[in-house]
């Protein structure tokens, strides 16, 4: 009887689980209605092509053939917001920029760090900021707690990534202009190549975004950090240079901000400690700052 109780008691809860959540649903939907107006017909008719950064875990990632990661279910979460199909394709970090100026795509969830050479091509719609950190093998006597450090030593990058311009000039203002050896910059055509380099020993240290290194580090327990972050920027989504679809995603995010479905998302995957964001904003060419 006691049994019979719970299983009544149980089903009365989801009952009311469900009652609730169906009325938080009629609400967004009423709230997603303007976020969808507000889409072009054509991505009204056909939906949006979405470049995934397949490598970059736990933004973007491919897993057992599932794909993967926090930026993955927030894009998720905004295309129910807009009312459109996403099409997700999973590729290579170089030919997304590519693919976007040419139109195969029409986002890029992928990490994007946020500069002055990428405004030149597209908007950016931040979901963090995050800087540049240093991982680098359990046991090795290496002592970096600041860019200075990393003069002399080897490092390794993905290719095309922004920290590649960066610690180029910091090889060329701090390390060479003080009258010391340069950075040996690695660069790599996967995150996962240059992550090998130097687990197998054949570069001293990784450069990537700060929290995707410390994720490496928790799951692997391989990697030590430095004691520093360099040149901290906003990173998120690109889409084209005035495309439309930037504010729609802004509002979808903004929307995301306003009912804690984005800090949800980030605390599910351990990243919403620092550089999370309590405003949505589009960083443009003409509005690198708002």
């Amino acid at each position: 009887m006691a049994y019979q109780s719970g299983i009544n008691l149980l089903r009365a809860a989801s009952l009311a689980g469900a009652l609730f959540a169906s009325a938080l649903s009629a609400h967004a939907a009423e709230g997603d209605k303007a976020l969808h107006d507000a889409l072009s017909e054509s991505y009204k008719s056909n939906g949006v092509n979405i470049a995934v950064f397949n490598d970059w875990p736990p933004d973007e990632f491919v897993e057992n053939g599932e794909l993967k990661g926090w930026s993955v279910d927030m894009a998720k979460a905004m295309s129910e917001r807009l009312g459109v199909p996403f099409k997700f394709d999973p590729t290579s970090f170089d030919v997304i920029i590519p693919g976007l100026a040419s139109k195969r795509y029409d986002a890029g969830f992928s990490s994007f760090g946020v500069t002055t050479e990428r405004l030149e091509v597209l908007d950016f719609i931040p979901q963090r900021k995050e800087g540049t950190g240093y991982a680098f093998l359990k046991g090795k006597d290496l002592k970096l707690g600041e860019e200075k450090d990393l003069c002399g030593h080897s490092v390794a990058l993905l290719t095309g990534a922004w920290d590649f311009q960066y610690l180029t000039k910091v090889s060329d203002e701090t390390c060479v202009a003080g009258g010391l050896k340069p950075i040996e910059l690695q660069q790599f055509t996967t995150q996962n190549a240059a992550e090998l380099a130097v687990s197998s020993g054949r570069v001293e240290i990784v450069a990537a975004g700060s929290a995707k290194l410390a994720y490496l580090a928790k799951q692997t327990g391989k990697f030590d950090m430095a004691g520093f972050i360099s040149n901290a920027v906003y990173n998120g989504i690109g889409v084209r240079k005035g495309d439309p679809l930037g504010p729609a995603l802004k509002g979808a995010l903004q929307a995301m901000m306003d009912d804690g479905s984005y800090k949800a998302i980030m605390a599910n995957w351990g990243v919403d400690g620092a550089g999370m964001l309590d405003k949505a904003i589009l960083v443009t060419k003409d509005d690198p700052n708002p």
